[in-house]
């Protein structure tokens, strides 16, 4: 993206976000507190205000963090917005830790009613948690997520999930002295103790590799490349001056191929397009990082990847105003890694090496950048299919996430 495409993007967002009006989906709830000590209440979020105190939590538990990256505000209050069709199948309840009119913890309950359909099993999820290193505030939270999710039903408590398994998932378990990379979660590392305290079991674990660019690519990695070009397959970047027609079928093939995953569901073309910022593809997609392979013609499989732009954001502290439109574009020069978002492939495609195909261009591109790694992931520890192919670049497991789940 130039720059001045990005600054269109960045001022188009908020210009039209400063006029939308919406409903909340909180709007409804009524008002409650319960107090774990004299100083210490948990209220359920029925107000703007309260929204705002449950967005604020990590600033405070995170102040002396130096890896934690803030969220954006417009991004982050979207998804809570009636707009968002995830809620036309899902139900949620917020909770705001107050010590002393002081915010120092926050849980989501979530029931997605549509997996708990297509499962057959009544599981709500904790997600959206954060809180200070005191274990009676963290019991209390998790207690009032808990006691919703039985009222409604739920005979199982599983997280953390923030609302969707592809909005972030599990607890960081391995790999706390880095900052996460574009698309991933952070959490320091007493969060284990409390799940741990708290009588919660491991659920399993998403993983997340390394590769170091500095280093020579595999032969046997342009041997498969070589391999798919001799057979016909063709590779091309993502097309964003045709980007409506592109969306079309990209987004037919993520629900295809992520309602395979664990944890997915399946769910309306138009839910899958306010994930992921799909929408706004025309603006932000690399499109040099975004590959395409074909058939004669015909999208068979994609791989999008990114810059890390978490080195940049983490600059921004999770505003997107004109000081932070300059920093932006500053400091995205300086950017020197890059990140493996999501790849793709029709079924009668895989296990044809396509996916080492797109590794192996969208390595080059990136050392091309010199960008010294790249960060791929994450990927579920029983997806064996992925994981080959991931070794195969010769990455290395980085980081660790995991999920819990108690009975309730």
């Amino acid at each position: 993206m130039n720059t001045a495409e990005m600054i269109l993007y960045l001022c188009r967002e908020k210009v039209s976000m400063s006029r939308k009006k919406g409903k909340y989906i909180f709007n409804s709830d009524s008002a409650e507190t319960k107090y774990v000590s004299p100083d210490v209440r948990i209220s359920v979020v029925t107000t703007l205000k309260d929204f705002k105190d449950f967005f604020q939590v990590p600033w405070f538990v995170y102040r002396d963090d130096m890896y934690w990256v803030a969220p954006f505000w417009v991004e982050f209050r979207d998804f809570f917005m009636g707009k968002n069709s995830f809620w036309t199948h899902a139900e949620t309840r917020l909770f705001v830790a107050y010590r002393e009119n002081v915010v120092v913890g926050r849980i989501a309950a979530v029931i997605d009613h549509k997996f708990c359909e297509t499962t057959g099993e009544k599981i709500g999820y904790f997600g959206f948690f954060e809180c200070i290193q005191d274990f009676d505030i963290a019991s209390a939270l998790l207690d009032a997520a808990q006691e919703w999710l039985c009222s409604k039903g739920m005979s199982l408590m599983r997280g953390p999930i923030d609302g969707r398994i592809d909005m972030g998932c599990g607890f960081l378990y391995d790999g706390f002295s880095s900052t996460p990379s574009i698309l991933s979660s952070y959490s320091p590392k007493y969060y284990l103790d409390f799940v741990k305290r708290y009588g919660m079991k491991k659920l399993r674990d998403q993983l997340v590799y390394y590769l170091d660019l500095t280093q020579p690519i595999p032969d046997y990695l342009k041997k498969l490349a070589k391999g798919c070009e001799a057979k016909g397959v063709k590779i091309r970047r993502f097309n964003r001056l045709r980007a409506g027609r592109e969306i079309k079928w990209w987004v037919k093939m993520m629900v295809d191929t992520f309602s395979e995953h664990w944890g997915y569901v399946s769910v309306s073309n138009d839910e899958v397009k306010m994930r992921f910022g799909v929408k706004q593809a025309r603006w932000f997609v690399d499109s040099r990082l975004f590959l395409i392979v074909e058939i004669d013609k015909n999208p068979i499989a994609f791989q999008w990847s990114t810059p890390d732009y978490n080195q940049v954001f983490k600059k921004m502290n999770g505003k997107l105003g004109v000081v932070e439109i300059l920093k932006f574009l500053w400091y995205k020069r300086g950017i020197n890694q890059g990140k493996f978002n999501l790849i793709g492939c029709k079924k009668e495609y895989r296990n044809q090496d396509i996916g080492s195909y797109m590794n192996y261009h969208t390595i080059l591109e990136m050392r091309k950048r010199g960008y010294a790694g790249v960060e791929i992931g994450w990927v579920d520890e029983h997806n064996v299919a992925s994981l080959k192919i991931i070794e195969k670049t010769g990455a290395k497991l980085y980081k660790r996430f995991r999920v819990y789940e108690k009975n309730i």
